[in-house]
């Protein structure tokens, strides 16, 4: 019978070496650009906190098993608090480095693809009852990643830790997208534009404004990482949990539409999306599997079942799994 590698405990798990990347390309980023930041040192010390409590829950994750359920439950699902905290400190970085914003490429963009501004002429169809639905869409977002990240936490622990590196990942090179092609969206660009007031009921109003006041950073507009981040569930789902699949898909799709007649996102920027969801997902699963064989090359190899923490073991696929059969939908 074929033993399990037990982790290192020397070894960084890869989620957390990829939020240690992150944060020190923007740390790096704030040191450069600190003669144009408002507040350099709170921008520093906000990063030098993240980063204390990176290595706090690295050093947590090398001692699993020997930390209670909720502890383990925390390291796992972390990113769901440090990725949203990470992302509101792009709006200074974002205008210090590239200035204004850069709708009118945008706007020509979606022009020349659709020969109209897709918010301008979407407004024929605007009725209260449509504007709360796809607002409420809208919202699914901020579940979306964490439907599957539960479903998978009860089925395989291995899958559930690609998928939060995979899903961290594409975040990242959503953001990267921001400062490439800063921008401002359609309910702004095109205010002067938009003959049709959106939100008319006290469910759209309160959806808009509160998203408004929570989000500071507002240069979150190429590409769409609602559509990219959607888009990249499903096709983990796919793969891995088909029932969800099912069951996120037409949630996702009423959220895609959703960023375009909300006018927070120009066509442009949902196709830039899709596309970058096809890439990084297998791009985001390779460079997981590669560290974790590396990973398992290097740790002891046990006598014995060592508890069920998703290290890594090389399938004759030459996946990662966690010594089970492929999971459902593979």
């Amino acid at each position: 019978m074929r033993t399990r590698p037990s982790p290192s405990p020397s070894v960084l798990r890869p989620v957390e070496g990829l939020n240690g990347l992150a944060l020190a390309v923007v740390s790096l980023l704030a040191l450069i650009l600190r003669g144009r930041l408002a507040d350099p040192g709170g921008v520093l010390l906000r990063y030098a906190v993240m980063t204390a409590a990176l290595l706090v829950l690295a050093f947590l994750a090398r001692r699993e098993d020997r930390i209670p359920g909720p502890l383990r439950f925390l390291i796992d699902f972390y990113p769901a608090a440090f990725i949203p905290l990470l992302f509101e400190t792009l709006g200074p970085l974002i205008a210090a480095a590239r200035g204004g914003p850069r709708d009118e490429i945008l706007i020509a963009a979606d022009r020349a693809l659709l020969g109209v501004d897709a918010t301008v002429w979407l407004q024929r169809f605007v009725r209260p009852a449509l504007t709360n639905f796809f607002y409420l869409s809208y919202t699914s977002y901020y579940f979306l990643a964490l439907s599957l990240g539960f479903a998978l936490w009860f089925r395989s622990k291995a899958d559930l830790r690609r998928f939060i590196y995979t899903i961290t990942f594409c975040f990242f090179v959503s953001y990267a997208g921001y400062f490439l092609v800063p921008a401002l969206g359609p309910r702004v660009s095109l205010a002067n534009r938009h003959s049709v007031i959106l939100e008319t009921t006290a469910l759209s109003a309160t959806i808009e404004r509160t998203l408004n006041e929570l989000e500071h950073t507002k240069f979150d507009v190429f590409p769409s990482g609602h559509t990219m981040i959607a888009t990249a569930v499903l096709l983990v789902a796919f793969r891995r949990s088909r029932d969800v699949f099912w069951s996120l898909l037409p949630v996702s799709i009423g959220l895609i539409l959703a960023t375009v007649y909300c006018r927070y996102h120009y066509v442009v920027d949902v196709l830039a999306g899709l596309i970058l969801a096809f890439a990084a997902v297998p791009l985001g699963d390779a460079i997981y599997d590669r560290l974790m064989r590396s990973s398992a090359r290097d740790a002891p190899v046990s006598g014995g079942r060592s508890p069920d923490t998703g290290s890594a073991v090389v399938s004759m696929s030459g996946s990662v799994r966690d010594g089970r059969p492929g999971g459902k939908g593979d």
